[in-house]
């Protein structure tokens, strides 16, 4: 599998951090085609490796994935470019782009851009801009599940990591087990981020892996050609008198809106429902209760319906969304309440 589809499948496997659709065993990327024979050992059935001087059995890769200003080119159809976090408010996108926290004040200001997203719902536009993606985002979020070993960087002097950021798992000329330990902050950014500012940035802000579902949704919204859109909980609530500070599960539906129209999204399967205000309305505060029957109570409260009626309309969407990922989900209710 070499076209350029699943070469940058692959790519986003490897840079992102997360699972794939699509995506592949394991995909290694050498910096020196001199790891290139231990790399596909390594890579095994159903993996894929990247090599700068790749035989048969690799894919051969120009430049590189690490460095802001790097370049990563594999035949004639895929171009990929690395920025460093610092410079993405002034980034122009012009295709496929990796932004990648790289250090301490990288760190700090996506910590930053997080903030101003959750408190007042501004969100930096070149995050939502298609094709740009962030790297390590099992490290950026709070719950995101990493593919571990699934992904390796494979440094010029044969040094193992699941990202160049992270730490040194062993060498390429060992036969040890890669799979990334136990350790605290995040083995995917020990190494340029410290751990102890992991592990703080995670217990203060529990919705961060939310954080990220919300960029990707609203870069495939934006695809679309849907702007200008808000999103329930960073910067207020659909319902205007909803608090905004409580904390829906990281998978749960998206409530996103315009002035022409309301959107459910749901990240489990990447399916988008359009519905009207007051079921928006009702979807938004099933997501902020404890179950149907808080839901129920809210909708007397804040829609102003009598209980009967609120009874029947929040069961109706409920039912509406009957055989979807997001009837479970808005029966659920939110996870704990933000810090």
């Amino acid at each position: 599998m070499t076209d350029a589809r699943a070469a940058f499948t692959a790519v986003v496997q490897l840079v992102s951090g997360t699972t794939v659709t699509g995506g592949f065993g394991r995909v290694v990327l050498v910096e020196s085609a001199v790891h290139e024979d231990k790399a596909v050992e390594l890579g095994g059935a159903g993996g894929l490796v990247f090599s700068p001087g790749a035989g048969e059995t690799a894919i051969r890769y120009e430049g590189g994935l690490v460095e802001p200003g790097d370049e990563f080119l594999v035949g004639d159809d895929l171009f990929v470019h690395t920025q460093d976090y610092l410079a993405t408010p002034f980034l122009a996108v012009a295709g496929p782009t990796v932004v990648r926290v790289g250090g301490e004040q990288d760190y700090q200001a996506f910590l930053q851009d997080a903030d101003l997203a959750r408190s007042k719902g501004v969100f930096v536009e070149q995050l939502t801009t298609p094709g740009v993606f962030l790297a390590d985002q099992c490290a950026l979020g709070t719950t995101h599940p990493c593919v571990g070993a699934n992904r390796l960087h494979v440094s010029a002097s044969g040094e193992v990591r699941t990202a160049p950021g992270g730490e040194v798992l062993g060498s390429i000329e060992s036969d040890v087990d890669f799979s990334p330990p136990d350790a605290g902050g995040d083995v995917c950014l020990n190494a340029v981020v410290d751990a102890n500012a992991i592990e703080e940035a995670r217990a203060a802000r529990p919705w961060l892996s939310r954080y990220l579902r919300v960029l990707a949704v609203l870069r495939g919204l934006r695809a679309e050609g849907r702007t200008g859109l808000k999103v329930s909980g960073f910067g207020g609530r659909f319902t205007s008198a909803l608090p905004a500070d409580l904390v829906e599960d990281v998978d749960a539906p998206i409530l996103v809106w315009s002035d022409d129209e309301q959107l459910v999204c749901d990240t489990t399967q990447d399916r988008v429902f359009q519905v009207g205000g007051d079921a928006a309305r009702i979807v938004e505060l099933l997501l902020v209760s404890t179950g149907t029957e808080h839901a129920i109570e809210l909708a007397s409260i804040h829609m102003g319906l009598e209980p009967l009626v609120a009874e029947a309309a929040v069961r109706e969407v409920v039912a509406a969304f009957e055989g979807t990922p997001v009837q479970s989900a808005v029966r659920a209710g939110i996870t704990s309440p933000a810090s």
